[in-house]
């Protein structure tokens, strides 16, 4: 950009100094044409009248160049000046996503310790376990506890890889562990129906539930 508008000033430059001098043979030639102005006073005079324009048009010049310079520092300034501002803008909306995120998932941290709390009680209190769905009614409540503790062991899965404290491959290798368990398998296919009408389509929970699905299977096959 700089050097396209370097190029242009001087293409200015060149045609108003060629204009110019074009003008200057123009207008000479038409005042040697006349009779009445060609006595040699006449012809001094005009000498004279001729190094006058053009030290005139030397100033001229070098006038209208300096100006040229002047606009293209002053535009050089003000591009730089709205870089800046442009970098200025696009750090402070970083900062801002980087604070969202950072409420946001103090936010899910606090809702899924209320629910954590939620199922202590649950645990400890048979008639409040009642109130819990998603389970067979069937099974005992031993099983119905140790299925709700199975649970807070998957969501802890979860809110670490939500929260980006662990990768693909170690939430993997975590999973593999908790699947080992013949009771937390049991929980995660009794709970596969609720668990597919409750998950969100899309994000990173969805990534999750994906994981450790393959890995489950995998289990069970081996």
């Amino acid at each position: 950009m700089a050097m396209s508008n370097r190029v242009r000033e001087t293409c200015i430059l060149g045609i108003t100094a060629l204009v110019s001098c074009v003008g200057s043979v123009g207008l000479t030639l038409i005042l040697t044409s006349i009779p009445t102005i060609q006595s040699s006073a006449v012809g001094n005079a005009g000498q004279a009248y001729g190094a006058a324009a053009a030290a005139t048009s030397v100033v001229v010049l070098f006038y209208i160049a300096r100006t040229f310079s002047q606009q293209s520092d002053e535009a050089r300034m003000h591009r730089e000046v709205l870089e800046a501002q442009t970098i200025e803008i696009s750090l402070h909306r970083e900062t801002f996503q980087d604070q969202h995120k950072s409420v946001q998932r103090s936010a899910e941290a606090a809702v899924r310790a209320r629910h954590i709390k939620l199922l202590e009680m649950a645990i400890n209190d048979p008639l409040l376990m009642q109130c819990w769905s998603g389970y067979n009614r069937s099974v005992s409540s031993d099983l119905q506890k140790q299925y709700m503790y199975c649970n807070l062991i998957i969501s802890h899965c979860c809110m670490c890889y939500e929260l980006h404290y662990v990768n693909d491959n170690e939430i993997e290798a975590t999973l593999h562990g908790v699947f080992s368990n013949e009771v937390v398998r049991g929980f995660w296919e009794s709970t596969r129906t609720a668990r597919n009408n409750a998950t969100p389509h899309g994000g990173s929970m969805q990534k999750f539930y994906e994981i450790a699905e393959l890995v489950y299977a995998r289990q069970i096959g081996e």
